[in-house]
């Protein structure tokens, strides 16, 4: 049975503190719902009808008599913030015979926060990033025609139609443009796209620029890359797939949590550690000369207005 000195059942601030500032690459589910630290790790979500704000109700209001009046109706849902865990082992004669140039302690938090970082990567792509979740879904070569067809195909048109569905549904323009590295590396060559551009002083299409074409404040890219292959496998048979495929999603969200704005979703956090999405624990196994470095993380990213989002699947080949 493992036996944990007292001090291990504390968080390690100075590896909470790394692990707060680590960010790996590419990553970007974090940045996609707003992130909203609460204080239980469960607990209601009040929410709002919309269509009371859209009617057209003020009226012509004679001398002594009431103004008309009215208002909107409460909504609530839960979230549940599970909790996820990884840890990394780091054995007595590991740590005694290392160099000098390596500090294993910071090495394991940024491996394991990196894990935790990953897990709400594949896990926001898995939920919202496929088909079946959002008010409106559209398909390449069905809908539209795919953005490597270059020959055919009219990206910046098919873009500009989608954020109009979305503002008729909520009354506000798409402010994020999420796409897979696939998507963008064929985009970013698009010959309409490079001729738009042409008369200015860049040669080649950029992140930022693209999203001046499209009127979009935030394009994000997803470059992030996973492995199902077990632990064990050969290095050389290992199989990479990426975890945002070859889709783009158009959505609204607040720039702050906000509950009279419509939202497309939102990441609660439990946050054992104040101002961390995550934290480190560091733990000591004497029985088996081992120090444990543990990440943790309490969050549930949670659809909150699928009404704000326009998802496009296979938009390239």
């Amino acid at each position: 049975m493992a036996n944990y000195a007292s001090r291990d059942l504390h968080v390690d601030r100075f590896l909470t503190n790394i692990s707060i500032a680590y960010r790996t690459p590419g990553y970007i589910a974090d940045q996609l719902f707003p992130i909203v630290p609460v204080r239980k790790q469960s607990d209601k979500i009040p929410g709002y009808d919309q269509s009371p704000w859209f009617r057209d109700e003020a009226a012509l209001r004679a001398p002594g008599t009431k103004s008309r009046r009215g208002g909107w109706s409460v909504t609530s849902d839960n979230y549940f913030c599970d909790k996820y865990s990884y840890g990394h082992e780091i054995d007595d004669d590991t740590r005694d015979n290392a160099d000098e140039p390596f500090n294993l302690d910071n090495e394991a938090s940024e491996f394991v926060t990196d894990k935790l970082q990953l897990r709400r990567e594949v896990s926001f792509a898995a939920n919202f990033f496929t088909t079946g979740v959002w008010g409106s879904d559209y398909v390449g070569n069905t809908d539209f025609t795919k953005w490597s067809d270059y020959a055919s195909s009219s990206p910046l048109v098919d873009i500009a139609a989608y954020v109009d569905v979305v503002e008729g549904k909520i009354g506000r323009e798409p402010n994020t443009l999420t796409m897979g590295k696939q998507v963008w590396t064929a985009l970013k060559w698009h010959p309409d796209l490079i001729d738009t551009i042409k008369h200015t002083q860049r040669a080649q299409m950029t992140v930022d620029l693209f999203g001046a074409l499209v009127e979009s404040p935030k394009v994000m890219i997803g470059k992030a890359i996973y492995t199902s292959s077990p632990e064990g496998t050969a290095e050389a048979s290992v199989t990479y797939s990426r975890v945002w495929g070859k889709n783009a999603l158009l959505m609204f969200v607040p720039d702050s949590p906000s509950l009279m704005t419509p939202a497309a979703g939102y990441t609660f956090t439990w946050q054992r550690v104040e101002s961390s999405i995550q934290y480190i624990r560091r733990m000591r196994d004497d029985e088996r000369e081992v120090d444990i470095v543990e990440a943790n993380s309490y969050f549930d990213q949670k659809l909150t207005g699928s009404r704000a989002g326009a998802f496009l699947s296979a938009a390239v080949a």
